[in-house]
Order: C-alpha cells, then sequence, then structure tokens
C-alpha cells in the first residue's frame, strides 16, 4: 500500500530569545523532515543547527533517491537502508559542524541537537534519527508517544532511578546534554525504525514546545486542531497552535514544530 505524506513546519524565536538559534529542514515530496537547535550559551548555535539540518537532509535525500526503486518492494531492506542512511547522515551533520568551526575560531565550540524523520511512503517504513534533546513523538489513535528519549544528564539519572521523571523535568541541570553535534566527541545517533499506519501524525519539536508545555497538553492540541482543521493545511494549523501554546505559557526558548501526516 502507498501512502501519501504531508510535512509542515513552524519555528519562532520565542518571547525571551534575542535570536533563534533553532533551524529545520523539510522535503515534504520524499517524506524528509529535520530539526535542529543550536546549543545556547555557545557561539554559532544559530550556524550549527543550519548546518546540521541542511546536512542531514541533503544526505537523507541522495539516500532515499538512488536506491528509490530497488528497496521500494522490500519493506526488510527499506528498514535496514533508512537505518543505515539516518546514522551515515548525522555523522556527516557532525563532520560539516566541526569543519565550519574549524574554518572560523570565532565559532570554536558550536554544537547542535537533532532530531530527522524519513517515511517511505511506498513501503510504509518510516525511521526516526536522533541526538540531544529534541524530541519525536507518534500520535495513533489518540495516544502521544515518545520515539525518542532525551540525551541529558537529567535523564540518565532517571533510568538510573536516581530521580523521577516529575523531578527531572524541573531540575536545574535539565538543560546539560550527554552527547550533540559538533563538540569534540563522536555523536552515537539513536535510531528507530518501524511502520506506519494510516491517519498517524508525526511530530518533531525542539525542547521549547516540551520545556514549556506537558505531553498531554501536546496531545490534546493536536487532536483538537488535527480534528478541526480540513484539507492540505492542518498539519501547519497544529504546529502554529502548539507554538502559540509554548508562547502562551512564557515561551521562554525557540520553539520549532514540525507535523508529519500519514493518509
Amino acid at each position: 500500500m502507498d501512502y501519501r505524506v504531508t510535512i509542515s513546519g513552524v519555528s519562532d524565536i520565542g518571547q525571551v530569545r534575542k535570536r533563534n538559534e533553532d533551524s529545520m529542514s523539510l522535503t515534504p515530496a520524499l517524506g524528509i523532515a529535520v530539526i535542529a537547535d543550536g546549543m545556547g550559551g555557545h557561539p554559532g548555535g544559530d550556524v550549527a543547527s543550519r548546518i546540521a539540518a541542511t546536512t542531514v537532509a541533503a544526505s537523507l535525500e541522495r539516500h532515499v533517491t538512488s536506491v528509490e526503486d530497488a528497496v521500494s518492494s522490500d519493506p526488510h531492506r527499506s528498514a535496514a537502508h533508512l537505518d543505515r542512511a539516518m546514522v551515515e547522515s548525522v555523522h556527516s551533520a557532525h563532520a560539516a559542524v566541526r569543519a565550519e568551526a574549524e574554518e572560523r575560531s570565532e565559532l570554536s565550540g558550536m554544537g547542535t541537537t537533532l532530531t530527522a524523520l524519513a517515511i517511505d511512503a511506498h513501503t510504509g517504513i518510516f525511521a526516526v534519527g536522533h541526538v540531544g534533546d529534541s524530541r519525536a513523538y507518534r500520535l495513533r489513535g489518540g495516544k502521544l508517544t515518545a520515539l525518542t528519549r532525551d540525551d541529558t544528564w537529567v535523564q540518565t539519572q532517571v533510568d538510573a532511578a536516581r530521580m523521577t521523571p516529575e523531578q527531572a523535568r524541573h531540575h536545574p541541570f535539565g538543560h546539560i546534554l550527554t552527547q550533540c553535534l559538533g563538540l569534540e566527541d563522536e555523536p552515537y545517533p539513536h535510531v528507530l525504525t518501524g511502520n506506519v499506519a494510516a491517519n498517524d501524525a508525526y511530530l518533531l519539536c525542539t525542547d521549547g514546545l516540551v520545556g514549556m508545555v506537558e505531553d498531554d497538553d501536546i496531545a490534546a492540541t493536536l487532536l483538537q486542531r488535527l480534528t478541526e482543521a480540513g484539507g492540505a493545511a492542518r498539519g501547519e494549523t497544529a504546529a502554529r497552535a502548539l507554538v502559540e501554546r509554548a508562547n502562551e505559557l512564557g515561551g521562554y526558548d525557540n520553539v520549532t514544530v514540525v507535523i508529519a501526516l500519514v493518509e
């Protein structure tokens, strides 16, 4: 079964920050969406996020188009290919950010998170690649499920049962990443593959959304907006509503929201 995928995104500076260090790169025709959040307090966060988002998107485009015919009828090959493509694309982006920092000394130390989605509309296979604390979710049958796990110090404490999720959410060290793109250590991208279903909604977002809006609120807003809106504008309407909700609750950070709808 072939699926139709539509992708919409909105990025906003928020209510406090003086510049937007988030970036996104969308290729709806190929089912590709990438978001990145430059590291706050580091030089060139906006540069790092832009390089990462555009590099990963371009790399995924090449991988997808180069083997589209060969794997389109084989879901197993499609999943394996998307997994490899995602890992290679993330490492390419890391190298690109590092190279730019080496050429421009004023950008030394710049880094960024990254979360990417690729959906094969022919086989119904999706892949999510992830480094940092920008997130991916799936809304299916009214239930919102996290597809990523934050690369943060507080998440390691939760995993070790030394901290509750509620404590982690409000912890002063909640912003400390355990890995990102651009710094000296090579990142280890987490990749998840799976099958899409008709009426799925995939959400990519930076921490400017999840830092302000609880998951239950995100799910309710998505359900309401996707139900109320019609046609091709549904995704953008829902994305804008989530950005507005983050700003209503304070908008302390840049916020980027991308929504991919499967039909």
